[in-house]
């Protein structure tokens, strides 16, 4: 009797520890699922932007929280890596509770600044969290954000409460919390290589220094080469109301005196240009170049963009409302490079 009692009380023993595992084997395995989902949608985002660094320091920049080209330059750039080293840190299960806790901290800061956004009633477009081929309002970014932060925290209460790690059983005892395997190597690697990708990517389009160069552009539609020479160009967006709303004062530029060939470069079709110059009055050539030389030469800059170019380099840069003759001439005249 004594000995049967023994085995079944050894029994009992062991079907305790397993227990107490599985119960927290299943909450783990579900806030890991999730995690990888969350980690997945960080790293489209992230890989996104960094496939459009420009547009994305023109998308902060229109949400008026960040002076200046260089910070938003700057905070751009830093969200990018981080955007992706988490979203790889949550696929991979690298440090897992805490870039949990991250991506929740980090959700929150973006929900802020869209609720300041439409609290202030600043008119934007498009909130830029997927770039610029998947255009969301600041209101639907708010809701999907708020959704998105949901999830993150129960996914951080799943697995902070079964202690971050797998568990089940070695050598016929309990593996718990407590007892946690070092995070693998190749873990911090995947991290390490999507961080990589968010800040070494922009620099393939030019990113931050984008429209420095232009010695290599080759407009349809026009003849002019600006390797050569002086020139003054405008980059246009023919749908833009501010560059429509612009056409007189560019149109002040075409045959003033002591000013260099004034040309307009966009990245429109054909038959847009035609019926911009044609609606709006426009004297001036209207050239194409491609998206990607647009995006570049525009860096963070905005439409209409008036450059002053010497031999393919910028020697002045106006933002957003072309300068006037005086001011153009003043700045050609000087052999000091400058930007405004």
């Amino acid at each position: 009797m004594l000995e049967a009692d023994a085995r079944k009380a050894n029994a009992d023993s062991d079907i305790h520890p397993r227990a107490a595992a599985s119960a927290l084997l299943w909450p783990l395995t579900i806030g890991r699922v999730l995690a990888v989902l969350l980690g997945i949608v960080w790293l489209s985002a992230g890989v996104i932007k960094a496939l459009e660094p420009f547009d994305f320091v023109r998308q902060i920049a229109s949400f008026h929280l960040v002076p200046g080209g260089a910070l938003q330059t700057a905070l751009a750039w830093s969200l990018l890596v981080t955007e992706c080293a988490l979203g790889g840190a949550l696929v991979v299960g690298y440090h897992l509770r805490w870039a949990l806790v991250a991506a929740s901290a980090l959700t929150g800061v973006f929900m802020g600044a869209l609720g300041w956004v439409l609290m202030a009633g600043i008119p934007v477009e498009d909130c830029g969290c997927f770039g610029s081929q998947f255009k969301r309002s600041p209101k639907e970014a708010f809701l999907e954000d708020g959704l998105m932060l949901t999830v993150t925290l129960i996914a951080v209460r799943l697995v902070w409460r079964s202690g971050g790690t797998p568990t089940g059983t070695r050598g016929g005892q309990a593996c718990g919390p407590d007892r946690r395997e070092p995070a693998a190597s190749w873990r911090s690697g995947v991290v390490l290589f999507c961080a990589a990708f968010g800040f070494l990517t922009p620099l393939i389009f030019g990113f931050p220094l984008g429209g420095s160069d232009w010695s290599t552009i080759r407009p349809s539609g026009v003849k002019v080469n600006l390797a050569t020479g002086a020139h003054l160009v405008a980059l246009l967006d023919t749908e833009c109301s501010h560059c429509q709303e612009s056409v007189p004062q560019l149109n002040a530029y075409v045959g003033a005196n002591d000013l260099p060939p004034f040309v307009a470069l966009c990245a429109n079709e054909a038959w847009r240009r035609q019926f911009f110059i044609q609606r709006f009055g426009a004297k001036f050539e209207l050239g194409e170049i491609g998206k990607a030389d647009f995006k570049r030469l525009l860096a963070d800059g905005d439409t209409p963009r008036v450059v002053l170019l010497r031999n393919g380099h910028v020697v002045a840069v106006w933002d957003g409302h072309p300068p006037t003759v005086d001011e153009v001439r003043r700045a050609y005249r000087s052999p000091a490079r400058m930007k405004r």
